[in-house]
């Protein structure tokens, strides 16, 4: 009879379970990850000893030491910041704001702020401070 010949098959490397892993690690660390809502703009905030949770549907406002605004790393005036306040505030009417003043700014653009969310009719007004630990 005849003999056949095997003939040897070249190994092959498959990526596929390494795309797997690469795509679960990658998912585990978007999910894992803490997202963080800030104003845009870099603020020393003042200590404090105790704090509290922040609601869920809320706009900061950053202040700065010069009475700038922020929202999302844009720059608002008074009247601007009014405003955004005000549209924000027709479309969620149980809207909260928490506003980040840096701890070197007068406190007359944190009252500023405060007033204008008063006038728009927004309640839930925060101001946020650095826990000191």
């Amino acid at each position: 009879m005849f003999k056949s010949k095997k003939i040897p098959k070249k190994a092959k490397l498959s990526i596929a379970p390494l795309l797997d892993m690469i795509f679960i690690l990658l998912i585990f660390f978007v999910v894992s990850t803490t997202f963080s809502k800030l104003p845009g703009v870099t603020i020393n905030r003042p200590e404090a000893t105790v704090s509290d949770r922040l609601p869920p549907n809320n706009v900061l406002i950053g202040v700065t030491q010069k009475g700038d605004f922020y929202i999302n790393k844009k720059r608002y005036s008074q009247i601007e910041l009014k405003q955004k306040l005000d549209l924000k505030y027709q479309e969620n009417p149980k809207l909260s704001v928490l506003i980040i003043a840096d701890k070197e700014s007068p406190i007359k653009f944190t009252i500023t702020a405060m007033d204008i969310c008063k006038q728009l009719g927004i309640e839930a007004i925060s101001i946020a401070e650095e826990i000191k630990k």
